[in-house]
């Protein structure tokens, strides 16, 4: 079913990698994680890496244009194609960027 089917989960942000006393830890943008699994994703393959402390970006960073960039890739379509016109101007899910992660791509 995984061939024909692509799951994906991530969140609307990560987490510090530190604790903020008794309050928790606070909203992390910089670094967290998301996975993908079947429709066309190499199967255990990790891609990118957080430094020591999980707090920023170590290797293959990914901004959101090329997360959504990738999955509107892996569903069969071409991102640059999906633009609409509002108000005057054109506007996409990837915005005037994104690039497909070719790296995940089985």
């Amino acid at each position: 079913m995984l061939d024909d089917t692509l799951v994906f989960w991530t969140t609307e942000f990560g987490r510090t990698p530190i604790s903020e006393g008794q309050k928790g830890r606070g909203h992390h943008n910089r670094a967290f994680s998301s996975w993908l699994a079947g429709g066309g994703v190499k199967g255990g393959y990790v891609y990118g890496k957080s430094d020591e402390y999980g707090d920023g970006i170590a290797e293959n960073p990914v901004h959101t244009h090329d997360f959504h960039a990738t999955i509107l890739h892996l569903l069969g379509f071409d991102h640059t194609k999906l633009t609409f016109r509002h108000a005057g101007r054109d506007f996409r899910l990837t915005d005037v960027a994104g690039n497909v992660i070719k790296d995940v791509i089985a």
